[in-house]
């Protein structure tokens, strides 16, 4: 039987909840902050699914928590000053 420190606790429980809380806030703090993808593409006048495919590239760092994925605020302000003429951009209704 593995030791009880190394017993992850059964997604959906408080114990996990508590423990994905704290990665949240530790990985927050570690990248300027956690947005999901669909605000990171609207500040950056992206598609959802270009940023997602910067995800997957690796160009945005990702994290996974609680089964959903967030995107550093620090990579998206980083990209924003890139100004990439070859990106898609939404123009402005």
């Amino acid at each position: 039987m593995p030791e009880p420190s190394t017993v992850k606790p059964r997604k959906g429980s408080k114990a996990w909840v508590k423990a994905e809380w704290a990665r949240f806030v530790e990985l927050a703090a570690e990248h300027g902050g956690l947005t999901q993808p669909f605000l990171a593409a609207m500040a950056l006048g992206l598609s959802r699914t270009r940023v997602m495919q910067l995800m997957d590239d690796g160009k945005l760092r990702s994290f996974e928590v609680m089964g959903k994925r967030f995107v550093s605020c620090a990579d998206v302000e980083e990209f924003a000053k890139l100004q990439r003429d070859t990106a898609f951009r939404y123009e402005a209704a």
